[in-house]
């Protein structure tokens, strides 16, 4: 059985869309934690990157990235890794980290700003918000009615999804404070090399 047609009988499991749920369960609070946790690293991993390769862009020490909000912080990093002409592989990893955490930041947002519950029978979490300005549904957590009550929209996500979105925002966060590390400790030869190869008109 494919997994939207899983979600949909979860979904019709509940003959009331909240009532009929059943509150989050030790792990589940676990794991949606550590999910939310690991993606703040993940940012905080960002913007140090962005400072970094702004600082070998300009030459400069600089704190810019502190002043991004999240969204921002990802669009910043996907333009940062583009110009970074002066290695091709710390320019392709970090595009697609960005990528990656363009669509975890949904799930974040959701995680922390939602109501988590249940869908019992089912190895499915259900997430309200009442909160109705400009939420969005992550992909893979889809509702089936437009309005099933006129003050409240949801999203259904499997658990297994939960588990595998956190190893992959692991696997991100490693590489981000490998490269963080990296660039950190020979910033200013970098930024040197790279001043003198656009000299050179190599870039």
């Amino acid at each position: 059985m494919d997994e939207m047609k899983k979600l949909e009988q979860a979904r019709k499991s509940l003959r009331h869309v909240l009532n009929d749920t059943t509150p989050l369960e030790r792990d589940d609070y676990f794991r949606i934690g550590l999910f939310i946790q690991t993606y703040c690293f993940a940012d905080f991993e960002a913007r140090r990157i962005i400072n970094l390769l702004e600082q070998i862009q300009s030459g400069e020490p600089t704190s810019y990235a502190s002043k991004l909000n999240d969204k921002d912080t990802i669009e910043h990093l996907k333009r940062h890794a583009a110009d970074c002409v002066w290695n091709k592989d710390v320019s392709e990893g970090l595009s697609k980290v960005a990528e990656i955490l363009g669509m975890h930041r949904t799930i974040r947002h959701m995680f922390a700003h939602w109501s988590g519950r249940r869908v019992p029978g089912h190895d499915h979490y259900i997430f309200f918000t009442a909160n109705l300005a400009g939420q969005k549904i992550p992909i893979g957590a889809p509702r089936f009615e437009e309005h099933e009550e006129a003050n409240m929209q949801y999203g259904l996500m499997p658990v297994s999804d939960l588990e595998q979105e956190l190893e992959k925002l692991k696997g991100h966060v490693e590489y981000m404070t490998n490269i963080g590390r990296q660039l950190e400790a020979k910033v200013s030869e970098i930024a040197e090399q790279f001043k003198e190869d656009k000299k050179k008109g190599k870039f």
